[in-house]
């Protein structure tokens, strides 16, 4: 049995685990896949000042100097970085989380959060989704939306939710 568990990097995110845990201990040779979507366009290179300053430019009666920072991480070698990051952030929240299970770390790519998770459990064949919900209502649900709301309509596999205020 595989469960998919998509995790955004934040404390309310990681509240999943509790229902993680039980399903593995009904059922212990559950293969856990933890995952992470980043936004592609989201993702800058790493920029540093030059070394020497550029020259000055006159605006009005004022001459302006200022160091022009340089890049020296290109978008690619950004992204690189950061699935590196984030494949061993999700293996450190495994091994202590969930520390019996085995486990697989995957990142993901996309504009569409949603639509990547729901990609990923077909692509693994993840008997259920298991995902937190941050509960927003209201206004802020409108203009934020809900990754787990857009989970459960394309969804073609069991979903488990965990709510903000489940125990």
């Amino acid at each position: 049995m595989k469960a998919l568990v998509p995790l955004d990097g934040s404390e309310h995110s990681h509240r999943i685990f509790l229902p993680v845990r039980r399903l593995l201990a009904m059922q212990p040779a559950i293969e856990v896949h933890l995952v992470t979507v980043h936004d592609p366009h989201a993702t800058r290179g790493r920029t540093d000042h030059a070394v020497s300053e550029a020259p000055a430019q006159v605006i009005g009666r004022m001459s302006v100097s200022a160091l022009m920072p340089r890049l020296v991480e290109s978008h690619g070698e950004a992204m690189e970085r950061r699935s590196i990051e984030s494949r061993a952030e999700l293996s450190d929240l495994a091994r202590n989380e969930i520390p019996a299970a085995s486990f697989v770390t995957h990142v993901a790519w996309s504009e569409h959060t949603a639509e990547a998770i729901n990609e990923l459990a077909e692509q693994i064949d993840a008997d259920v989704i298991v995902m937190a919900t941050h509960g927003r209502s209201g206004l802020s649900h409108l203009l934020a939306g809900s990754v787990t709301e857009g989970v459960i309509r394309q969804a073609r596999r069991p979903v488990l939710v965990q709510g903000p205020g489940a125990q």
